[in-house]
């Protein structure tokens, strides 16, 4: 898998090879994006939006048309993307990852000291379905997403979720008719806020209280999971360490019960060439005295070549 490092930049100042316009391009009905394909539209987006030639002065049309040229040129997948068809999967990325965003900040908030960045990830990701009901699956675009400003947390907290300055709020800077007579130049007024506003404000808070519950309910499941894997590994460990044990009590048994057969076998050769030797022939025939005659010169000349 590619990562956002790995993908060519590709910049207004170069000279891109020729690509057929995005309006020739007969749209056809593909297969789904791949992660491929998915993490090449995000750096042709980034890298086409962080231009620093011409970023702030081309216009829309110009900008999704670089997008799909960058993405038309590196694209190895086989599949023939439309800008429209770019254009529906971006806004799809866009909206998915910046949900998932504010759900990594909800959980940022917490501040639940002894989890890892992965368990916060996965407590996101429950916190996107119980909220959205649906899978958030597109984690390999928020990776390449996550420090950008718009998907980016700033104090645990969402930028979506970043309440408005006292400037954004107010009414005027001293003009006329603005803050009434008298009142100075620099008053600054808050639009009070609506009933509609209030009972959204409301609803909000209760949602945040319930998310909130959910994340620690969630984070202690976790964390008891994680207590009983830790267990049952000691556990697991502690089998495997007395079934070493067992084997090696077993092994030792074993070569102890070989050594006991060999020396009973050396004893019972001791034994039978001993008898051999001691063999009286005198009162046997030619050939048998021969036989034993041949005996006891053999196991002789055995002793002798070992001494």
């Amino acid at each position: 898998m590619e990562s956002c490092r790995d993908l060519p930049y590709y910049t207004v100042s170069d000279s891109p090879p020729e690509i057929e316009n995005a309006s020739s391009t007969k749209a056809k009905r593909g297969a789904n994006f791949s992660v491929e394909e998915d993490q090449l539209l995000v750096s042709a987006w980034l890298n086409t939006s962080v231009d620093p030639v011409s970023s702030n002065e081309q216009t829309q049309a110009t900008f999704r048309q670089k997008v799909w040229e960058y993405f038309t040129q590196y694209n190895k997948s086989g599949n023939t993307r439309t800008i429209t068809s770019l254009l529906s999967r971006w806004g799809l990325i866009s909206e998915r990852t910046n949900k998932f965003a504010g759900c990594m900040a909800k959980v940022n908030a917490l501040h639940k000291s002894g989890i890892t960045e992965q368990d916060q990830i996965i407590i996101a990701k429950a916190l996107f379905l119980e909220i959205h009901k649906k899978p958030f699956l597109l984690e390999h675009c928020w990776l390449m997403l996550k420090d950008q400003p718009k998907f980016a947390t700033l104090n645990g907290r969402s930028r979506a979720s970043v309440p408005p300055t006292p400037e954004s709020t107010s009414i005027g800077e001293g003009g006329e008719g603005d803050c009434g007579s008298g009142l100075g130049d620099g008053c600054n007024l808050e639009r009070p806020i609506g009933k509609k506003a209030e009972k959204a404000n409301r609803r909000n808070k209760a949602t945040g209280k319930d998310v909130g519950e959910y994340l620690i309910k969630k984070m202690k499941f976790i964390e008891d999971a994680t207590r009983l894997e830790e267990e049952k590994m000691v556990i697991e460990r502690e089998k495997l360490t007395i079934e070493k044990e067992r084997s090696e009590e077993k092994l030792k048994i074993e070569k102890e019960k070989v050594m006991i057969e060999k020396k009973k076998f050396e004893m019972q050769y001791m034994l039978e060439e001993e008898r051999i030797m001691m063999k009286d022939t005198s009162g046997l025939t030619g050939a048998q005295k021969a036989f034993y005659e041949q005996l006891q010169e053999e196991i002789m000349a055995k002793r002798s070549s070992r001494n």
